[in-house]
């Protein structure tokens, strides 16, 4: 689908990329940037920054950086024009469409787009249709306004076996890509398909940035044979164990709070936002996943888990405990009244009494796990308690390392609950930290054992397939280019300054530098196009960072336009080369980064020149009064050099 010039430059300055990003990572200010976790690789150090004023990001450990188009494209794998439409929805801007030109994008746009058209149905079909009167009077029944409704996007599928295929059909969406939707179903004993939703109140699923994922459908008729509720299926785009419900809406009021509510139902989501509750999520019907966890921490610092008070709601409450505490969140729990969930309770009760409720009734893991055995009678025997015991410290021990504090809190707070020795715990707990180190020892030796084998096997999968870490071979293989050499940072500052100061800069550095004394690859390739756009009067940054002119030097430009390589005061020890001053006199930073990269390079030739005169001594060559006599003159270069004797304008 083409998409006028003008309408990407609207998205774009629509898309804050601080606030595009902070959808996925937590991020937090130094000086003039933000830096988080990088979503790319897995780090413990901050190694991800967002320039808000270049509206760039860039990461320093894989080297990902571009702008938001970019970020959004490579975060959730779609394509440009999808990402340009994310984008577009989230800042509820209209795009043109073009049905001839949709049907040539990809699978996983086309899937989204056959996500929206449904989602659009189902709530016509609620909201605007008699056969949906019935589906509506259900949910004011339960209490939910047609606000409500519409902030959620509640529907409903007709009982029939192809509406939702015959509309589609009029809109040129395919049944094969409603099936790799997961809305139809192919039929077992002639051809076609049928509706999977049918005769059901429907609960779009979103993505944490609004994309329609998936639908939740629960059964109208009270005497049918059906499942209660049915759910979409895994689906290129759909994946329960990375999505939590209600986080669209919610995600405000978590940052806010800091805190999540994780509840179980679509309805007690819902109930609880329109009584005011907003900073609550549900974990789409699974148990609670790692995936999901690390999302929510890029929100919030505190999940509470209301459980029901039955065998089964408690057990899920222990086993989420562990995973949240391992990821750096402090868990706490609740127990509803028997009886009630968060929905009743709140239709009875209302919102105020409701955070009320959570206030007084939440516990700590350690206060929460002390009860739980209590209840189950297992501090009753001088071994049940030690029991009991060594399980808290082992929840205990999965608060990673770095937060010592926070485990040091909590021993102190489980000598108190347990009403035992802090000193007896602590040695308990120290003998549990070394065993744990043993089996991870234990289990990384196991897989460097396996990779070792798989190696001298002669395996040929590559290593990405073996099991254990995967390992890079130590050559490119011959049929690759090798890697591009990395720019040197004098040289990174001048492309810096050229693409930020643009003319006038560009004019100043390439009077002054030939296109060899910048390294081949995508910063010779940098310096070739703002020739070019400088001979055409047309410097514009802009085209390096968007990927107009490819993902490398995207990634380079980039990088050079964040703060990671200001000038080091090392350069000062240089002769005649003052530490640059980018704001104060970005001339005069290039002419120090200039005289530096110069410096360099003259230095790599003389080596090589002492190279050859090494070979010719020791051949007794001919040539040696020559190469003696070009040696003198490169060293007169690097003195004339260092006087800065080759620039043609006076700096301090």
């Amino acid at each position: 689908m083409y998409i006028p010039d003008d309408k990407l430059e609207e998205v774009r300055a629509a898309s804050d990329i601080v606030d595009v990003v902070s959808d996925y990572v937590k991020l937090k200010k130094r000086g003039s940037n933000y830096f988080g976790l990088c979503p790319f690789h897995n780090e413990k150090t901050p190694s991800f920054s967002v320039n808000p004023s270049m509206g760039i990001f860039k990461c320093f450990g894989c080297h990902e950086g571009g702008d938001v188009f970019s970020f959004i494209s490579k975060i959730e794998n779609i394509g440009f024009t999808e990402t340009v439409r994310l984008l577009a929805e989230r800042a509820g801007i209209p795009l043109p469409v073009d049905e001839a030109q949709r049907e040539q994008s990809s699978e996983v746009e086309s899937i989204y787009h056959a996500l929206r058209f449904a989602a659009r149905f189902f709530y016509k079909q609620l909201t605007q249709t008699d056969a949906g009167q019935p589906a509506l009077e259900y949910l004011k029944g339960r209490g939910f306004t047609a606000t409500t409704i519409k902030r959620f996007g509640l529907g409903y599928a007709p009982d029939r076996w192809d509406a939702l295929l015959n509309a589609a059909e009029e809109e040129h969406v395919t049944p094969e890509t409603l099936e790799k939707a997961g809305l139809v179903l192919p039929r077992k004993n002639s051809d076609g398909y049928y509706d999977r939703f049918r005769g059901r109140v429907i609960f779009p699923i979103f993505s944490h940035v609004g994309k329609v994922l998936g639908f939740g459908g629960r059964i109208l008729s009270g005497d049918s044979d059906q499942p209660k509720y049915i759910n979409s299926p895994e689906t290129k785009v759909y994946s329960k164990s990375r999505v939590l419900y209600g986080l669209y809406q919610g995600k405000q009021a978590i940052r806010q709070a800091e805190e999540v509510l994780l509840v179980e139902g679509y309805t007690d989501v819902i109930a609880l936002h329109q009584a005011g509750v907003e900073n609550v999520v549900a974990s789409s019907g699974t148990a609670l996943t790692e995936k999901q966890i690390k999302v929510l921490n890029r929100y919030a610092k505190r999940i509470l888990l209301l459980y029901d008070a039955d065998n089964a709601g408690m057990t899920a409450a222990v086993r989420g405990i562990d995973l949240v505490l391992a990821h750096g969140l402090a868990p706490y729990a609740v127990s509803l009244p028997a009886g009630e969930d968060p929905d009743s309770y709140v239709q009875t009760h209302g919102g105020e009494a409701f955070e009320a409720m959570l206030d007084e009734e939440r516990q700590d893991f350690v206060t929460f796990l002390h009860a739980q055995a209590e209840r189950q009678g297992l501090l009753d025997t001088p071994e049940d308690s030690s029991e009991a015991q060594r399980s808290v410290l082992e929840t205990i021990a999965s608060i990673p390392e770095e937060r010592a504090l926070d485990r040091d809190a909590y021993l102190r707070h489980a000598s108190e609950v347990f009403g035992v020795y802090e000193s007896d715990l602590r040695r308990e707990f120290e003998q549990i930290v070394r065993q744990q180190q043993q089996k991870n020892r234990a289990r990384r030796r196991r897989s460097q054992a396996q990779q070792a084998a798989s190696a001298s096997s002669g395996d040929p999968r590559p290593a990405s397939a073996r099991s254990g870490p995967s390992q890079e071979a130590d050559a490119a293989p011959a049929d690759q280019d090798p890697e591009p050499v990395e720019p040197l940072p004098e040289e990174k500052m001048l492309l810096r300054l050229m693409l930020e100061h643009g003319t006038r800069l560009v004019e100043a550095v390439l009077g002054h530098m030939a296109l060899d004394e910048f390294t081949e690859g995508p910063s010779r390739r940098i310096v070739e196009h703002l020739i070019e756009m400088y001979q055409e009067d047309a410097v514009d940054k802009q085209p390096f960072l968007d990927g107009t002119l490819g993902s490398e030097i995207q990634r380079l430009a980039t990088e050079v336009m964040v703060d990671r390589y200001a000038p080091s005061e090392n350069w000062s020890s240089r002769q005649n080369i003052t530490v640059p001053r980018m704001n104060d006199d970005p001339y005069e930073a290039a002419a120090s980064a200039m005289t530096l990269l110069k410096l360099d390079r003259v230095n790599e030739a003389i080596e090589r020149q002492r190279e050859r005169l090494y070979q010719a001594t020791r051949h007794d060559d001919s040539d040696l009064t020559e190469l003696q006599t070009e040696m003198m003159e490169l060293h007169e270069l690097r003195k004339h050099i260092e006087q800065r004797a080759f620039l043609t304008w006076d700096v301090a």
